[in-house]
């Protein structure tokens, strides 16, 4: 479930006047217009025609003249009105006064702590007192204030939820025209917030490497008067889904944890010998081992276990099953040909292995790379060097590109190759172990490096192989299981 698009389908359905009912006895919006118009009329004749300018400094003021059907976005209920946003808010902009900052005194709100919606007070800043009282010729704003971001970012909205504080030059601040509060702001937030006003601003925006809006253009957008009752039952009826959407999204999150949890649990069982029943049927792991190590000089029986796994299995070191781990070479890059180097940035960090980013190798230098140290189907990379990704484990299973005869691996990955362990489930033991591998690298912590002997000495678990293939089915079963929960939670 996308919950950002459920969440704009409840403004939608909300600014068209479709998540609540009209009633009669609301009134209509036009009615709130000439209340709104008498009461800045015999207020004191501080404040100026709403229609005008919305600036402080004219006496009279005239009627609110609501839009033209013809001039309208899209259909509104009978009773609502389309009027322009400087007929309803008087807007009180600090550009062009930049404050001198200091460590202690009056709440500075910028444009960075405006977000969608909420004010983000973890970025602290303030002004004088003297710089605060300068600033109030043009305007004193107060708790419950809309504010708007004009630039960088463009578009952020929310309430004032302090009582004395000073907005910055990236941010206007939306006031109610009479302190008799006749408009509720909270549903005029929901509606800035909304596609369509965020799309009406888009058409009105100035610049292109940093977007913003002229206060001319912003005063003439045309915003959505429904009657005072009915903004407020409309401002209910979105907390309320929203507050459905935040429990789907805690749970969503939640859900993931579970789902991380349980891939690890499974791959956990795996290499236990706990995620499917053993068969006597099987030929035995020492069988499978005696072979892999008739020749080999340098074999020792591990003694030292790590955990208890099932009589038909043997615990080695994954040397002695893999052909030699080692990394990359440092290749020479060309623009174009028949080879590509995989890199670290091809071994992603969710879902599978990508070509996307690989690189061409220069073929000049083919002879630096003999044929068994081209990438194969099934064999295991490992990033062996590298903040942040250091011991990510992929699972090399692609099939080469139209025109690309072969791929290798560049010096900061590890192949990882077995012929008689099955390719899938050498990788889950070592999806398993990548928690540890992440943290085993050598070096400075800046430039960490994962050792091939690191790599060799692992203890693994060996099954019989009928019985590896059985544990990669069942992996495989459940995994995809997880996957279609997954995909539910975008």
């Amino acid at each position: 479930m996308n919950t950002k698009l459920l969440r704009q389908k409840i403004l939608d359905l909300a600014i068209r006047g479709k998540l609540t009912d009209q009633r009669k006895s609301d009134g209509t919006a036009r009615e709130l217009l000439e209340q709104i118009s008498s009461k800045v009329s015999s207020s004191s004749s501080t404040l100026s025609s709403p229609r005008r300018r919305g600036s402080p400094s004219s006496s009279a003021a005239k009627t609110i003249i609501p839009l033209d059907k013809s001039e309208a976005p899209f259909e509104i209920p009978e009773n609502w009105e389309w009027v322009r946003l400087n007929d309803i808010f008087n807007f009180i902009d600090y550009r062009g006064m930049t404050p001198e900052k200091v460590d202690k005194g009056v709440p500075l709100i910028t444009a960075k702590n405006v977000k969608k919606g909420y004010i983000d007070f973890s970025i602290d800043e303030y002004i004088s007192e003297e710089s605060y009282a300068a600033r109030q010729g043009r305007g004193s704003p107060q708790k419950g204030d809309i504010l708007f971001t004009t630039e960088a970012p463009l578009g952020n909205v929310a309430l004032a939820g302090i009582d004395k504080y000073s907005p910055g030059q990236r941010i206007i601040t939306f006031q109610q025209y009479t302190k008799e509060k006749l408009l509720d702001n909270r549903f005029f937030v929901f509606f800035f917030l909304s596609d369509l006003f965020q799309n009406l601003l888009v058409d009105q925006k100035t610049g292109t490497t940093v977007t913003g809006i002229k206060a001319a253009k912003l005063k003439m957008i045309p915003v959505l008067l429904p009657p005072l009752a009915e903004q407020q039952r409309i401002v209910e009826k979105i907390q309320e889904a929203f507050a459905e959407i935040d429990s789907i999204e805690n749970n969503k999150e939640l859900l993931k944890t579970h789902i991380k949890q349980a891939r690890q649990k499974i791959l956990d069982l795996a290499i236990h010998g706990k995620l499917v029943p053993q068969n006597k049927a099987d030929e035995p792991a020492s069988v499978l081992l005696e072979r892999i190590t008739r020749d080999n000089p340098h074999y020792e029986k591990l003694t030292d276990i790590p955990f208890e796994i099932p009589e038909s299995w043997e615990w080695v070191k994954l040397g002695d099953v893999c052909k030699p781990i080692k990394r990359g070479k440092s290749p020479k890059y060309i623009e174009q040909s028949n080879i590509l180097v995989f890199a670290q940035k091809c071994n992603q960090k969710d879902g599978p292995v990508s070509l996307e980013k690989a690189l061409y190798l220069d073929e000049s230098t083919l002879n630096k790379y003999p044929k068994e140290e081209f990438l194969q189907k099934g064999d295991v990379i490992i990033n062996s060097t590298g903040t942040g990704t250091l011991g990510r484990v992929g699972l090399f299973n692609v099939d080469l590109p139209q025109g690309i005869k072969g791929i290798v691996p560049d010096s900061h990955v590890t192949t990882i190759r077995s012929s008689v362990v099955n390719s899938n489930y050498l990788y889950s033991y070592l999806k398993n172990k990548q928690s540890y591998l992440e943290k085993n690298g050598e070096g400075s912590t800046n430039q960490k490096e994962l050792k091939p002997h690191t790599i060799y000495d692992l203890e693994f678990p060996l099954p019989p192989l009928a019985e590896q293939k059985r544990i990669v089915n069942k992996i495989e079963e459940i995994f995809a299981s997880l996957d279609e929960i997954s995909l539910h939670l975008v």
